[in-house]
């Protein structure tokens, strides 16, 4: 966790020196202000990370001290105190910039719990990207990856779930590698024309038609010199090409570096600061009050497996800003078991260990080079149990 450069502005002597103790004991730097003139004095002259300030003060209100702390460049971020029933007072505020408000009497829990994305912001944004926030393991080891293949020209294959942040990925490595240069989105399904240099993205190459990929992966051929090319695809590309579904040579041509984007339910360090950042940045841009969290959502929401990623944690934010705090009420789902399929509604049994027999009935066909007898060995089947099972699902010709 980062420690803050902390201002709080009150004009109740007792109460801000209580606050600045409590938030000192935590490591943050805090100053104390009780007059509205003094405070706006040291944000021009020494801003710090973050005001918390009330909004009744005389002879200058709270309202001055946001004005001028949001007039700072870059804005100082502001948590305004406001009495019980002054909703109008808060919306304003939150209008002219305010990060979020509370409501006195303001508990030591609900300053912590707001702080906590602040420190998020100071601490885990390596890609200097505010919608991505890298706390847990895997996070961090994507940003190091990215770092390390922005130092060579090698063509780049991203494989990880939809909503997971391949784009995210890619243009974070075209900022890192060539921010002057042109940041390209291709779509290989029409005709195009390879831009001469900087970074063309090819989004979903799984997804095109097998002879969409097989008419790019012999128009990799003129790639200008100065031009990075990215692919992105679903996971485990290698089983795609197994199952028939990817073109083995236009894989192989673009993944120099194979690069996982983990799935959110891997990132769970992330969620609660991407949510708590999501609900800032929506509330700023729609003008209303940032839902809070509660205890038992925060525990909820941790617990949710997030089968959409960070697609689906965006569009929970903004319908919370949008609907009000019990939009934050979800039905959590666990997780998905490592290599097991998700237990849902719909599910078939049946479907799904066919899927894998099907799928491995292909890997012994490739790995056997088309010798049916070398892949009934590799499957421990006979030869007319073999014949059954290729027969079934269309593939004696393989």
């Amino acid at each position: 966790m980062t420690a803050l450069n902390i201002l709080i502005v009150d004009d109740n002597r007792s109460a801000a020196d209580a606050l600045a103790r409590l938030l000192a004991l935590g490591g943050d730097q805090v100053a104390a202000a009780y007059d509205g003139n003094t405070a706006i004095e040291r944000i021009r002259t020494d801003p710090p990370d973050l005001v918390l300030t009330d909004l009744r003060m005389e002879p200058v209100d709270g309202m001055e001290v946001l004005r001028a702390a949001r007039a700072m460049e870059p804005p100082v971020e502001v948590i305004v105190f406001t009495a019980f029933g002054a909703v109008e007072v808060a919306v304003e505020a939150m209008q002219l910039g305010a990060r979020d408000f509370l409501t006195k009497p303001v508990t030591a829990e609900q300053i912590v719990e707001r702080l906590a994305p602040l420190r998020a912001d100071g601490a885990t944004h390596p890609t200097d990207d505010p919608e991505f926030i890298a706390n847990a393991d895997s996070s961090l080891r994507l940003v190091d990856t990215l770092g390390r293949a922005a130092g060579v020209p090698s063509s780049v294959w991203l494989e990880g779930e939809l909503g997971s942040g391949r784009g995210f990925a890619a243009r974070y490595l075209h900022r890192v590698d060539r921010a002057d240069a042109p940041f390209s989105e291709i779509n290989p399904a029409r005709p195009f024309t390879w831009p001469e240099t900087g970074t063309a993205v090819l989004p979903n190459v799984d997804q095109l038609s097998m002879s969409a990929q097989a008419q790019l992966a012999r128009d990799l051929a003129t790639v200008p010199e100065n031009l990075r090319v990215i692919a992105t695809s679903g996971p485990d590309p290698r089983r795609l090409i197994a199952e028939g579904r990817l073109d083995a040579e236009l894989f192989y041509a673009l993944s120099v570096i194979l690069i996982e984007v983990p799935p959110l339910r891997n990132r769970s360090e992330d969620v609660l600061p991407m949510l708590d950042a999501a609900l800032d940045r929506f509330a700023a841009r729609y003008r209303r009050p940032r839902p809070k969290l509660t205890g038992e959502q925060r525990k909820a929401l941790s617990a949710h497996g997030w089968p959409g990623n960070v697609r689906e944690l965006r569009n929970l934010a903004e319908r919370a800003v949008v609907m009000g705090a019990d939009a934050l009420h979800i039905d959590v789902q666990a997780p998905k078991t490592a290599g097991l399929p998700q237990l849902e509604p719909g599910f078939s049994l049946a479907n799904y260990l066919e899927s894998v027999e099907k799928r491995l009935l292909i890997e012994a066909l490739r790995r056997a080079g088309g010798d049916r007898a070398q892949a009934g060995k590799l499957l421990g089947v006979e030869r007319n149990t073999l014949r059954y099972k290729l027969n079934k699902y269309g593939l004696l010709e393989k």
